[in-house]
């Protein structure tokens, strides 16, 4: 019976230890935790490559909801007017293609240097000869009423016609109220600006007539219709692209009846359309 048993142990010990699992050596274990620190130390190489996040050195970076773009600043506006329009910095003031309408008060001091058959040019000396009265004299000249139409083909250049009325008589030369009719051109600096210089130079031809005074007829004067060369500059300043106001100082010299110049100051208003 015993030897039974001992055959049958035998025949059956080389399965039972098949079937067992085998230990893992020493080597498989050294091999497998350097593989887990391979694992770790790579895991720690892609973490440093990674880009920081914008978000944690900027206040203004872009949401996730952006789709990361990072912001920009926004454009100034355009500056706007208290009428809704555009605002001054954004307008321009240019005359160019405008048609204008101008009215001015004028006044200054005259200056006559006057020829044998001119009229006198202040009270005449009863006791002296025609050609022995005074030659030279100066007095304020009359108050006139100086308007103009225009049209600018070009924003630095507006062509004019003109004419001056006299709004009260000369009695220094016996002479009515007078009319000037001419035409000349205003010159703009910095013509798209509000503020703007001008220089206008213009030429007419001058009417006046005498007032019938006995005491200035002695020399039987020729109140001969004469040729005037004006020439003023001044500064404008436009309030709106339709409507400005002025302020010029010129001179006004006419040479056929006398040698006269009126040194002027002129202030007045200008309208223009479309």
């Amino acid at each position: 019976m015993n030897g039974r048993c001992l055959i049958v142990a035998l025949l059956f010990a080389p399965g039972l230890h098949a079937a067992q699992p085998e230990s893992p050596t020493d080597a498989d274990a050294q091999n497998a935790d350097a593989a887990a620190e391979n694992d770790a130390a790579a895991q720690a190489t892609d973490a440093a490559a990674q880009p920081a996040d914008p978000a944690a050195h900027s206040g203004d970076a872009a949401t996730p909801e952006a789709g990361g773009a990072t912001s920009t600043p926004p454009s100034t506006p355009p500056s706007v007017g208290d009428d809704g329009g555009p605002g001054e910095g954004d307008r321009s003031f240019s005359h160019g293609g405008q048609f204008g309408l101008r009215v001015g008060v004028t006044g200054g001091y005259r200056m006559i240097f006057r020829y044998d058959a001119s009229p006198y040019c202040s009270e005449p000396d009863i006791a002296k000869p025609p050609k022995d009265q005074q030659k030279f004299c100066g007095h304020v000249a009359p108050i006139a009423l100086d308007v103009a139409l225009s049209f600018a083909p070009i924003g630095g250049i507006e062509p004019y016609a003109w004419a001056r009325f006299g709004l009260e008589a000369e009695p220094e030369t016996n002479t009515n109220e007078g009319l000037i009719i001419g035409a000349g051109a205003r010159i703009y600096t910095m013509s798209d600006s509000a503020f703007k210089i001008f220089i206008e130079p213009a030429i007419g031809a001058e009417f006046e007539s005498g007032a019938g005074n006995p005491l200035w007829e002695t020399n039987n004067p020729e109140y001969k219709k004469d040729v005037v060369f004006h020439l003023a500059a001044g500064p404008q300043y436009d309030f709106a692209r339709a409507i400005g106001i002025y302020a010029n100082a010129g001179i006004t010299t006419g040479i056929l009846r006398s040698i006269h110049s009126n040194l002027e100051l002129s202030l007045g208003v200008q309208a223009r359309v479309p």
